[in-house]
């Protein structure tokens, strides 16, 4: 009786302190689509591999998609909470910071609990006027810059209260079983002066496997 009475505790304890081997979970390697080398098209054409080719972040070249543990020191994360967030295992958010400084917010998949580290990064958004999506800068870009650069929007979604006018280019084809974006594409989002205010690239895996569920 002693005895069941000690396992009972340990087994408690464990759940209850996280004291589980984190390594119980085997965390998949993921194949990502090689980098491609910074390259443009001509103005007012969309490619998502030109864009995705094009992210600068305070200056620095950021590659998208990408393991988090290729990033130089100078990067780190803070992740989401996932109870907070209703973040599934093997889905992920961060804030992504350079030299202590948040420069934007990505979205992760391949993430498990003790292993974010292990996580790839398929998306990332960023505010701030030192970072860039292919020429395309917060508080500086205005909605005539965005389409001299890639053109007229695929879907252009308008609002007045609260105000927000948002441009998407590419293929966006939803959520997968896990909640991971399945797309290629941009969203570029604008203020009541037409600046941007915010702007968003994903990209992820959509081979048949990783196809969102279709509801009926």
């Amino acid at each position: 009786m002693k005895k069941t009475i000690l396992v009972l505790a340990c087994l408690l304890t464990a759940v209850f302190a996280g004291c589980t081997d984190k390594d119980d979970i085997s965390v998949p390697h993921l194949e990502i689509p090689p980098i491609v080398e910074p390259y443009t098209v001509p103005e007012g054409t969309f490619d998502v591999d030109a864009v995705r080719s094009n992210i600068n972040i305070k200056g620095q070249h950021f590659d998208l998609p990408q393991y988090l543990t290729k990033l130089k020191k100078d990067w780190s994360f803070k992740f989401y909470d996932r109870k907070d967030y209703g973040l599934d295992e093997g889905k992920g958010m961060a804030s992504l910071y350079y030299n202590g400084t948040e420069m934007g917010t990505v979205m992760l998949e391949n993430c498990y609990t003790g292993h974010e580290k292990e996580s790839v990064m398929y998306s990332i958004s960023v505010k701030t006027a030192d970072s860039d999506i292919y020429g395309i800068t917060p508080l500086v870009s205005t909605v005539a810059d965005v389409e001299r650069l890639i053109g007229l929007p695929d879907e252009k979604h308008k609002l007045e209260k609260p105000y927000t006018c948002t441009y998407r280019y590419g293929i966006m084809l939803g959520e997968d079983e896990q909640g991971i974006l399945r797309g290629h594409s941009i969203v570029v989002s604008f203020n009541e002066e037409d600046i941007v205010d915010m702007v968003s690239i994903t990209y992820s895996d959509m081979s048949d496997k990783n196809l969102p569920v279709e509801t009926t």
